[in-house]
């Protein structure tokens, strides 16, 4: 699961076909060396999040996210990419670098605490940090 991976490089794609399910996509190459293939398409399929092989990663969103994933990658400098299906919650995102590092917070901490996606992600890496290699 990439979590927070910068993206290095990506690819547009807008046509118009008659067999696929989508007219827009971007693939992103991350700085670890996988790859995430991002489908816009209407409706969304059930399965709209997968781990595809332990290096790529498709996520398929609405056509009108199109825009705002565009622009991120064009305006920030450097953006990310996180896709997380952890505790029953899934997480496909690309974003500007989140700070992960102020902990958790007072209180009832992360685990009990994911109202934002900081402390989700914060979770998520201890937990991938457990899982044996």
């Amino acid at each position: 699961m990439p979590i927070a991976e910068k993206v290095e490089r990506y690819e547009v794609y807008v046509g118009q076909n008659n067999f696929l399910p989508y007219v827009k996509s971007i693939r992103l190459l991350l700085e670890t060396g996988g790859t995430a293939f991002l489908a816009f398409a209407d409706p969304l399929p059930p399965n709209w999040l997968q781990f595809v092989g332990p290096d790529q990663t498709v996520v398929y969103m609405t056509p009108d996210e199109y825009d705002q994933v565009y622009r991120v990658l064009q305006t920030e400098s450097p953006a990310f990419f996180t896709a997380i299906d952890l505790f029953g919650l899934q997480v496909g995102a690309v974003h500007t670098e989140l700070d992960l590092s102020h902990g958790e917070p007072t209180g009832e901490g992360d685990e009990d605490h994911t109202q934002s996606l900081e402390a989700f992600l914060r979770r998520a890496q201890r937990e991938a940090a457990a899982e044996p290699a």
